[in-house]
């Protein structure tokens, strides 16, 4: 009779290699783009208003992301370089903004509700939320490049 320690035969072997190339798959898109070296931020407005919690979508030979913060400023690294296409999609943000929402909601450590100035969600038309209909564009270098997007009411 052989006996075999418990949770080291075949079938454990099975399902730890299935473990890890779950593990592998999880999480990554399996595009990796090269380091551009280049970083772009600025402020989002939208006529004279500052525009919280959006998504800044930068289009060229690749592509990149970056999250407006509750003030109103986006950071996108690894850039892609040369000129780039750029998107305000405010519905991509509703999400970080909810989280705001909730959070001022919740009572704070004496039981009773915070007080918090909540900024005010702004929407952009949606055409600002695809980078091939925005009309926005700008040339990115390596380094740190600044472009202040300003959509027009």
């Amino acid at each position: 009779m052989t006996i075999q320690r418990a949770g080291r035969g075949p079938a454990f072997v099975l399902l730890a290699s299935l473990a890890a190339s779950l593990s592998l798959s999880c999480g990554s898109t399996g595009v990796q783009y090269p380091e551009t070296g280049a970083t772009l931020k600025g402020t989002v407005k939208y006529g004279s208003e500052p525009v919280p919690f959006a998504l800044i979508i930068a289009v060229g030979q690749d592509s990149a992301t970056g999250k407006v913060d509750s003030d109103g400023r986006y950071t996108i690294t690894n850039c892609p370089l040369g000129e780039v296409k750029l998107a305000v999609n405010t519905e991509a943000g509703k999400g970080d903004y909810m989280t705001v929402v909730m959070s001022a909601s919740q009572p704070g450590p004496d039981g009773k509700g915070q007080k918090v100035n909540l900024p005010k969600f702004v929407d952009v038309p949606k055409k600002y939320h695809d980078p091939e209909t925005s009309g926005l564009r700008t040339t990115v270098n390596k380094g740190s490049n600044t472009f202040d997007i300003v959509i027009p009411k």
